[in-house]
């Protein structure tokens, strides 16, 4: 082989061997970006679940508020009607009361 091909296959050899290593690095270069692309898009759907999450919490706690002073207005009238139902009767209760102590029976 002459000297001439010899260093033309070095060359090639030379070549090759910086080609490999560029792609080499090239790889390691994607990589990286798509781990580093993963991780934001697993963070950005973290906080998207937590803000959704503390949403519905707040939409449950504003529901569950609503449906206390519902309930609460509701006992409150019951408790008017209840009031008004005795505050009707308390004159045939005491008239019953001083018939039988007056009466003695």
């Amino acid at each position: 082989m002459s000297l001439e091909a010899i260093k033309v296959v070095v060359a090639a050899e030379s070549d090759a061997d910086r080609q490999r290593g560029d792609a080499l690095a090239e790889a390691r270069r994607i990589v990286a970006a798509a781990e580093a692309a993963g991780k934001d898009e697993v963070q950005k759907a973290k906080d998207a679940a937590v803000s959704q999450v503390l949403a519905q919490c707040r939409e449950a706690e504003a529901k569950g508020k609503a449906a206390a002073d519902q309930s609460a207005e509701s006992v409150r009238a019951q408790c008017l009607e209840l009031e008004r139902e005795a505050e009707s009767n308390i004159n045939r209760a005491v008239t019953i009361i001083v018939e039988r102590v007056v009466n003695g029976r």
